[in-house]
């Protein structure tokens, strides 16, 4: 009877354990899901006190849509791209946005955000490292917008319109 009785236990523990472990697996599932709610929650939320500012800014009888958009976050729309076209604008096939210097001198071919970068380096009238472009244009100094400015300033002086310098500065090109 003893043996039985532990075979019962046995069981019963086996049992026990897996039921124990399936809760945990849901415990962590409902964790996560947890975590993500709040994230999305507070991604609204910042969205929501971003409206009435934009409302605010815009006037109160005006749509928040027809806000001017800030210089530096200018995407090239169809609209944008049709009126290039038709001043002559070429882009070749693959959608390259950023010209070569001899392809089109004017820097009023390029979108509007690496005009903004343009004209920050003009301004600074030498050498100026990313982390002083993104302050000139009021942009955040966290690394990963940094690193973006750093980008499309690296495009530009690979186009011919910017001289990078050897300490990863860059300059107008001469």
């Amino acid at each position: 009877m003893s043996q039985r009785l532990l075979e019962e236990i046995t069981a019963r523990l086996v049992s026990t354990t897996a039921h124990a472990e399936r809760l945990r697996t849901q415990l962590t599932e409902a964790e996560d899901d947890l975590d993500r709610l709040r994230v999305a929650e507070q991604v609204v939320k910042e969205i929501l006190a971003e409206v009435p500012a934009a409302e605010q800014a815009c006037g109160a009888g005006q749509d928040p849509a027809d806000m001017p958009t800030p210089v530096y976050r200018v995407a090239l729309t169809a609209a944008r791209a049709a009126a290039q076209a038709e001043r002559g604008v070429e882009f070749l096939s693959g959608g390259r946005l950023i010209p070569f210097r001899h392809e089109a001198d004017d820097a009023g071919d390029l979108p509007a955000d690496y005009q903004a970068l343009l004209a920050a380096v003009d301004a600074a009238g030498g050498p100026v490292i990313c982390k002083a472009i993104c302050e000139q244009l009021g942009l955040p100094v966290a690394s990963g917008q940094v690193e973006g400015v750093r980008a499309k300033l690296k495009r530009l002086a690979e186009r011919g319109r910017l001289r990078k310098t050897p300490s990863g500065a860059f300059a107008p090109s001469s």
